[in-house]
């Protein structure tokens, strides 16, 4: 009898477990279903509605909670509004606390021995699998929101960049976990990393390694030594595999696989860029969600990365056509058709959308004012509201972090030497085109059109006397170094080298665009390593990165270090 009694009562108990199992599985499909019926409409442009549509559920499901709280965290980042982020950290804020009270309780014992070994996430519940992935997620997007909350501190950047390394942290340990478990067992599979979860820690952990993979040396070694490593390559496998999954998460990971792929590799190396991934997402989720304006967007991309400005530009226009109820998204496409009509030297278009979003948009006016008197200078150099734009251009700097952005303080630096120089800036729309990294996509005839102006630039350097500018040498080495570029790109890398190796000869003689000689050095060691001669490259290209040695620091550094990082990666080793 006593046996029996233990028997039944061991079967009551595994009955309960099981029913409380089956009851947590039903309420995840539940939440999670919810989740993407919100995805659908948020993809679909119908962004008030996908946030109504978890509103009510956001206090008790989690998937609701995390979908409410992204969306705010979306319009906080898009119209940058100090009512806005506010209003999102409390939904963030709101969304852990549902997360949380979901997690594993682990006791004193097993918090002590979480910092001597990885946990062992089989032993978890699925809904505490669930919420920890969650937490993940939340507290990545709780660490990007506190840079903007606390613009003028650095605490803020602190307490953001401790956030990361948290949220790092679990991804790493649910990966090692899971690769573990695959490891160990060969037909049995464990029912509790379900295609959602191993989706969501591929996505995440995914784009991790990806984004630190990109970082220059100096800043990985540091981040490295508090346990942050990249991998390129398994970290976009990572990625790739989560979007395939076609879970819930999927269009995550297929945005991160769009920005990369059309945004990201724009900057630091255009050549990787592979169209048949980036053409098989487009297709499956614009043919799910046809006026989407998300993926519309990223259709206009790859026309730009392809060198289509004209498709891209109508593109855009549809976009805009499209309704939506936060007009930031408008400002998304007007940005890329005003880089889309300056590759194609329509000035004129250009700086109206420059000066439509200086009007309308939080993002940086300081830099969308500076854009704005670029392009109008290079349609008409006696424009009446350039002078005032250029001392409105100071007036709305940014800070992210307790730090100014680099690209704003180049907007002012060259706001200001305009205003110095009598109202003068040399070709400042075809600088912009090149530290963009926009040149190599304008079209070849418009290239051409663009060496001509460039040399006509060049000649009255030569014969203009007095020049336009106090720093005529300055220009001078611009002129080269834009010619240098286009030449490559046209095809002639002898008369390329040649216009380099003239310039920097001179270097000593720049005053104050410092930065113009890095940048020259990094697209001579480039050239060097197309023609194979790797130690000449390899020299240029330390030198680049070494020269804020000679120069206590120079604009738009930290974007040439990554394109440094980028081009030695690829030199073979000695």
């Amino acid at each position: 009898a006593v046996v029996s009694t233990q028997s039944t009562g061991h079967y009551y108990i595994t009955n309960n477990l099981s029913l409380a199992m089956e009851e947590d599985q039903d309420s995840i499909k539940i939440s999670i279903a919810r989740a993407a019926e919100a995805r659908d409409k948020l993809l679909s442009n119908r962004i008030e509605e996908a946030r109504e549509c978890v509103a009510c559920h956001k206090d008790h499901d989690m998937y609701a909670a995390m979908a409410y709280c992204n969306i705010g965290f979306m319009q906080a980042i898009m119209t940058f509004d100090r009512d806005n982020i506010t209003q999102s950290l409390i939904d963030i804020d709101s969304a852990m606390q549902v997360i949380n009270s979901n997690r594993h309780k682990d006791g004193m014992l097993g918090y002590l021995m979480s910092y001597v070994k990885n946990r062992d996430f089989t032993t978890f519940t699925e809904l505490e699998v669930h919420a920890e992935l969650l937490y993940a997620e939340t507290l990545l997007v709780r660490a990007v929101l506190t840079f903007a909350e606390d613009q003028d501190s650095l605490v803020s950047f602190v307490k953001g960049a401790f956030k990361i390394k948290t949220c790092h942290s679990l991804y790493k340990e649910m990966y090692a976990c899971l690769t573990e478990k695959r490891a160990q067992q060969t037909s049995e599979k464990h029912t509790i990393f379900t295609d959602e979860i191993i989706g969501g820690i591929h996505m995440g952990y995914g784009a991790f390694l990806l984004g630190l993979s990109l970082l220059p040396p100096k800043i990985l070694r540091l981040l490295e030594f508090v346990g942050l490593q990249g991998d390129k390559k398994l970290g976009l496998s990572l990625v790739v595999e989560s979007e395939e999954m076609d879970i819930m998460r999927s269009f995550v990971s297929a945005n991160g696989i769009l920005n990369y792929q059309t945004v990201v590799l724009q900057f630091i190396k255009r050549e990787e860029y592979d169209s048949s991934i980036v053409d098989r997402i487009l297709d499956k989720y614009l043919e799910r969600y046809p006026g989407s304006v998300t993926f519309g967007f990223y259709n206009g991309r790859k026309s730009v990365i392809c060198g289509e400005q004209e498709k891209a530009i109508e593109l855009y226009e549809q976009c805009e056509k499209s309704p939506v109820d936060w007009v930031q998204v408008y400002h998304l496409c007007y940005w890329e058709r005003m880089w889309c009509y300056a590759m194609l030297l329509q000035w004129d278009k250009a700086a109206e959308l420059a000066h439509k979003l200086f009007k309308e948009s939080k993002w940086s006016r300081t830099l969308f004012g500076y854009q704005y008197l670029a392009f109008k200078f290079m349609e008409d150099t006696q424009s009446d509201d350039l002078e005032e734009t250029a001392k409105l251009v100071p007036k709305y700097q940014l800070k992210i972090g307790g730090k100014h952005l680099h690209i704003e303080k180049f907007a002012i630096r060259k706001a200001r030497s305009f205003l110095a120089n009598e109202k003068f800036l040399c070709l400042p729309g075809v600088e912009l085109l090149y530290i963009w990294r926009f040149l190599p996509l304008v079209p070849t005839e418009v290239k051409q059109k663009l060496v001509t102006m460039i040399e006509e630039s060049l000649s009255e350097i030569d014969s203009i006397s007095p020049y336009h500018s106090q720093h005529p040498l300055d220009d001078w080495f611009l002129c080269n170094l834009l010619l240098a570029v286009l030449s490559s790109e046209l095809g002639d890398n002898d008369h390329a080298l040649s216009l380099l190796r003239t310039a920097l000869q001179s270097e000593d003689n720049v005053q104050v665009d410092h930065f113009y000689i890095p940048y020259a050095h990094f697209e001579l060691g480039v050239l060097y390593a197309k023609r194979g001669e790797y130690a000449q490259a390899r020299a240029h290209l330390r030198y680049a990165k070494e020269f804020n040695q000679k120069v206590k620091s120079y604009s738009l550094e930290n974007r040439l270090l990554f394109r440094i990082h980028s081009a030695l990666s690829e030199i073979p080793e000695q």
